[in-house]
């Protein structure tokens, strides 16, 4: 039987796929000449809107590019511990943290090239991105928590540990069973 593919890794790839896809077109569109740029009457509030759409897709992505999914990664020894379940606020933290250093790096460095490009600096628009940022990162956990509770209690999924666990788990429970009869 084939080895399945980490969910680890699914996730992180299609991550780091769709940011560098985002990036791409961010430079595209933040470097263009300004009579090229496309109108999008979709977006509200003009280039204001332009730019919150764009970096919440950036936020999105690097989040799930950044994400590390407890359990997940190379089969290890270790000491039994009861089975974790996915819980939000105790590791997507760096992925939040992380996508939001580098999605505000990027708005500042695009604002500060811009006028290369006969583009003019905007500022309001760095307020902007970081907005856009944080309301991506928002539907990623929105989307992380509606998916995570469907993996959490399918530890066989991303877990290449899960069997040691649930083994070692048993074992102390018929350990336990058997110290309790013996003691009657």
């Amino acid at each position: 039987m084939r080895e399945r593919i980490p969910l680890q890794i699914i996730v992180r790839v299609i991550g780091i796929v769709l940011s560098t896809i985002v990036v791409i077109l961010i430079f595209i569109f933040s470097f263009m000449p300004k009579e090229a740029y496309p109108e999008i009457s979709w977006i509200p509030f003009a280039d204001t809107g332009d730019h919150m759409v764009a970096y919440a897709a950036l936020g999105f992505s690097l989040f799930f590019a950044f994400l590390q999914i407890p359990g997940s990664g190379k089969p290890h020894k270790r000491v039994p511990v009861p089975h974790s379940t996915l819980h939000l606020s105790s590791w997507s933290g760096s992925a939040v943290i992380a996508s939001l250093v580098i999605g505000t790096l990027l708005g500042i460095v695009v604002e500060l090239v811009q006028p290369v490009f006969d583009r003019s600096r905007e500022w309001l628009d760095l307020a902007a991105d970081f907005m856009g940022l944080v309301v991506g990162l928002a539907v990623a956990l929105l989307v992380l928590k509606a998916v995570g509770s469907y993996f959490a209690t399918r530890p066989w999924l991303y877990d290449p540990n899960w069997k040691d666990e649930v083994d070692e788990t048993l074992k102390n429970d018929q350990r336990r069973a058997t110290e309790s009869s013996s003691r009657t």
